[in-house]
């Protein structure tokens, strides 16, 4: 079991692999992930295959830990850092 620390480190270490120069060093919990890095959709494919890695958790295949899916497909969204913090630590609990 990771906590939220741990979590948050393993995502920039993710991040600054799939963004490489793109990366910002600092990300704040409000910074819009894909917009920060040059990430687009795909990109979270690799991230949730790294990260089930790396954390040993299942991120479903129909979730993309990237995006925010609202009730419906008119709804999907980017998730800032917070966001996607949040989602991995909900699902390691």
């Amino acid at each position: 079991m990771y906590d939220r620390t741990e979590i948050e480190q393993a995502l920039r270490e993710c991040l600054e692999h799939i963004a490489g120069d793109h990366y910002q060093t600092i990300m704040k919990r409000e910074d819009n992930v894909m917009l920060c890095c040059r990430l687009d959709s795909q990109h979270g494919v690799e991230l949730a295959c790294d990260l089930e890695s790396r954390l040993g958790i299942a991120i479903p295949l129909n979730e993309n830990p990237l995006v925010a899916d609202g009730d419906d497909s008119s709804q999907r969204r980017a998730r800032n850092f917070g966001e996607v913090v949040d989602y991995l630590v909900a699902l390691a609990n």
